[in-house]
């Protein structure tokens, strides 16, 4: 039967699992609202931990015909996806001669306990937003789960991923936060239903509470049965009925999980254009993206475009099926992929063309520089028909492991964890994500 975290309280047998996942609902407004479906038989020996399931792709359309005739046939389009269940979390140690002191022991037990829960589901979180089991960039990612920022990229529902919304002062020019209110809500527009939750970082959030205070639909709503320090209650903020939430920065980090970077959000064309009639020789092509600069070997005077295009994905931070070059006399280079929203500096060295007259190569870029100051924002709907949890039949979604100064040892381990479990999304229209908005 499908839990959330709340619900799950009543399967936990010890009453530290029972605090623990209130500490998790506490430290997390995602794992609060999220559901998780516990339909995964961990078959095998526990070998078996896949969930398979079809996301929705396209939505159904209905006509009207006329009398004696036939509809004309068209379905809804889905793909197939599969995730694996994963199990996250992490240990802590504590030495016996602690245990010995008294309150000094429990002290440092729950210390330890709170900062591994904090560290726990911002990791999650991370995941929820970055997760990417093949390309990730953390040493851990191939143990995780696929995130939003995969799962939506050129989908139908990624909003303005080649333009620049400058959302950086609403002040100066008070009728920019109209614009920017209509761009909110045009966003919002391309999902199926209300979204449960907008989620962005603090700079980010800033903008979306300003607007949802200018259009007088900001609230704090206290979350039923959770009370955080000195007996006050967790509270929520909210967009009308849309939670905002912030999840926070890495785990052992102060960079945000969902970053604020400088971007080339048109993912800007070069030319390349071989002048001055050289007879002979080769030129060379260096392409610097996010500050790693590559040169490819010498390129031929006459190259043809296909050429000069292996020459530059063969360089290792462009990598293959990342650029395209077309065009004979004049070469036009756009890059695509991972390349296509980092900051692109294009040169070329003409030193070993010959003949002609002054040979060279001109490299000239069309299309915006790169913008510093750019973030996104991420939406979904929470639900089993749209973006929700998974995990094993009658698992336990949170488990803690307290050290046990009984037995022989001098050094004592305790452990928190979370999973196996994973997050899908089964509709692309239960999500959204807003690229490219400038807040400063």
């Amino acid at each position: 039967m499908p839990v959330t975290l709340n619900e799950a309280k009543n399967n936990a047998t010890d009453d530290i699992d029972v605090q623990v996942i209130d500490e998790f609902r506490k430290e997390s407004a995602v794992l609060d609202a999220l559901t998780f479906d516990d339909v995964v038989n961990p078959a095998g020996g526990g070998a078996t931990l896949t969930y398979g399931y079809r996301r929705l792709v396209t939505q159904p359309t209905a006509t009207f015909r006329a009398l004696n005739t036939e509809y004309t046939p068209s379905e809804v389009q889905s793909q197939r996806y599969s995730v694996d269940l994963a199990v996250l979390g992490g240990s802590f140690e504590v030495d016996r001669v602690i245990a010995k002191i008294g309150p000094a022991a429990s002290g440092a037990v729950a210390l330890n306990m709170a900062q591994k829960i904090k560290a726990t589901k911002t990791r999650f979180q991370d995941a929820v937003i970055n997760g990417d089991v093949v390309d990730g960039t953390d040493a851990d990612a191939a143990n995780g789960f696929d995130g939003l920022n995969k799962a939506l990229s050129g989908s139908s529902t990624e909003f303005r991923p080649t333009e620049v919304t400058d959302w950086s002062d609403f002040d100066t020019n008070p009728a920019s936060a109209q614009v920017a209110l209509d761009a909110l809500d045009e966003w919002l527009s391309l999902l199926d239903g209300t979204p449960t939750m907008v989620l962005g970082n603090t700079k980010a959030l800033a903008r979306v509470r300003a607007l949802a205070r200018r259009a007088g639909v900001y609230t704090r709503n206290p979350v039923e049965g959770l009370m955080g320090p000195g007996g006050r209650p967790i509270v929520r903020e909210s967009y009308g009925d849309i939670v905002f939430v912030d999840p926070g920065d890495k785990a052992g980090s102060s960079s945000p999980i969902i970053p604020i970077e400088t971007r080339d959000p048109d993912s800007s064309t070069w030319t390349l254009e071989v002048t001055g009639s050289p007879t002979g020789g080769t030129y060379t092509v260096s392409v610097t993206i996010a500050g790693n600069t590559q040169t490819t070997s010498g390129i031929a005077y006459n190259a043809s475009a296909s050429t000069v295009q292996s020459a530059i994905t063969g360089l290792s931070n462009v990598g293959s099926g990342n650029a395209t070059v077309t065009g004979s006399a004049v070469n036009t280079l756009t890059f695509t992929g991972d390349p296509a929203d980092a900051p692109v500096t294009v040169t070329a060295s003409s030193a070993g063309l010959t003949g002609g007259t002054s040979p060279g190569v001109t490299v000239t870029q069309s299309g915006d520089s790169a913008v510093s100051g750019l973030t996104d924002l991420y939406a979904v709907r929470m639900g089993l028909d749209g973006f929700h949890g998974v995990t094993t039949v009658g698992g336990q979604i949170v488990s803690t492991y307290l050290p046990d100064f009984t037995t022989a040892g001098a050094v004592k381990k305790g452990e928190v964890e979370m999973g196996p479990i994973a997050v899908v999304l089964k509709a692309t229209k239960a999500a959204a994500v807003f690229r490219n908005i400038k807040v400063q």
